[in-house]
């Protein structure tokens, strides 16, 4: 059996005693070619904008970072060929880093492809360089909605992006490219703080992935798209290869609901019962490039997992934890301790460190990673180097016989138990 781990695999040989189930989707229907796909996006897009778009405009492209690609390699090209023949535009690039640390130019280049890098001025985003921000005013929730002053500057915004399912906002993609894509610390702080249900200091229940009607932090953020009026997107849905399997363009909010159907179809998958033990690869880098990210792939493995079971996670997290705020919260023990502190005072990714925490209360989480054992120690899991080293502490306590899911690409797949 060969796992993502990195930008390598890790190699292994399944267990016997244990049976295993590998989880992916075979999808019972076939799309289009993706040059296809992108083109037709595309067209969509510039007849919308024809009436909306003067000739010489300074558009604003607002894209992801390396942590959530979408082909921008492939749709960069195509786009800025069409807009420059039909508006003769300037266009500048912004990556939505939102509370993410900004990363070496060469990551940039290699994101948005070498000739459109080379064409464009392309600049990321920092949520914390205040000199960068304009203030656009407050959601009815009384989040303050300050974005980076190029979204201010801007004759006209295009947000371009993947949709995929998202642990506490429902989606990603969509009105998220602005906010936190494009926001400030501030403001993403208190929209994040939305996680944390005030009445318990617990997850709030109402975010989960797939939610979008009732979920407080998508609600908050969705607001966003008030204060920029004069925006579109092109927003698209991803095969587990990464190939783009569907495209749609139009204004952000509805243009994500249609992608959200295609979503689902893809990464949503039905199990009768949960497993014994679960062993699951964050699908390699970009995936496991942190702690922070990798959580998504417990997360999900979490949901396919009896109480009290096993979870073998394989996340390389070379790039550390992810967040300097994210480590701190474990110092006050269980994850009930945590949420009092979020409580009192909540910082950007506490809401993951309870999530991570609550979890590993409840589940044996061994991790196979290249972070510092004690620091994976602090957060309940266990570090190991090896699935070896791994499955020699899990057999310990698994029958023969016992239930095992094997979830390959952890990051997106979402499992759904029919009977808990």
């Amino acid at each position: 059996m060969q796992l993502k781990y990195g930008k390598g695999k890790v190699e292994f040989d399944l267990p016997q005693n244990i049976q295993w189930q590998v989880l992916h989707k075979n999808l019972p229907f076939l799309y289009g070619s993706e040059d296809q796909t992108i083109d037709d996006g595309i067209y969509s897009l510039v007849k919308q904008l024809s009436s909306r778009v003067a000739p010489k405009a300074k558009l604003l492209f607002i894209v992801p970072d390396h942590t959530r690609r979408c082909r921008l390699e492939i749709i960069l090209p195509k786009l800025t060929q069409e807009l420059e023949q039909k508006f003769n535009a300037q266009i500048e690039i912004l990556i939505a880093n939102g509370s993410h640390v900004l990363q070496p130019e060469h990551v940039i280049r290699d994101l948005v492809g070498e000739a459109i890098y080379k064409k464009y001025p392309v600049q990321q985003h920092d949520c914390h360089d205040e000199k960068t921000l304009h203030d656009f005013g407050k959601t009815t929730a009384g989040t303050p909605v300050r974005l980076n002053s190029k979204v201010k500057e801007a004759d006209f915004i295009i947000t371009i992006g993947g949709v995929l399912y998202h642990y506490f906002a429902g989606f990603g993609g969509g009105p998220k490219m602005l906010l936190p894509g494009v926001a400030a610390y501030e403001t993403i702080r208190m929209n994040h703080r939305r996680t944390i249900d005030p009445q318990t200091g617990r997850f709030h229940s109402h975010c989960h992935e797939g939610n979008i009607t009732t979920n407080p932090v998508y609600l908050d953020l969705a607001q966003v798209i008030d204060f920029v009026p004069n925006c579109l997107s092109l927003q698209v849905a991803l095969d587990f290869s990464g190939h783009v399997i569907h495209a749609a363009a139009g204004p952000i909010l509805e243009t994500q609901k249609e992608i959200c159907s295609h979503v689902a179809d893809v990464y949503s998958l039905p199990l009768e019962k949960p497993a014994d033990i679960v062993v699951a690869s964050a699908g390699g880098f970009p995936s496991d490039v942190n702690l922070i990210q990798a959580h998504k792939s417990i997360h999900h493995a979490f949901q396919a997992v009896k109480k009290g079971g096993h979870i073998i996670v394989l996340a390389e997290c070379s790039e550390g934890i992810g967040s300097k705020s994210f480590l701190p919260y474990f110092e006050f023990g269980a994850a009930e301790n945590i949420g009092r502190q979020l409580l009192r005072d909540y910082q950007i990714n506490g809401h993951t460190a309870l999530a991570l925490k609550s979890k590993a209360e409840q589940v044996k989480v061994i991790l196979v990673s290249s972070l510092e054992k004690e620091i994976v120690k602090k957060t309940g899991m266990i570090p190991v180097e090896s699935f070896a080293v791994a499955w020699k502490i899990a057999e310990k306590e698994l029958d023969a016989g016992s239930a095992g899911y094997i979830i390959p690409k952890a990051s997106v797949t979402v499992p759904i138990i029919s009977k808990p």
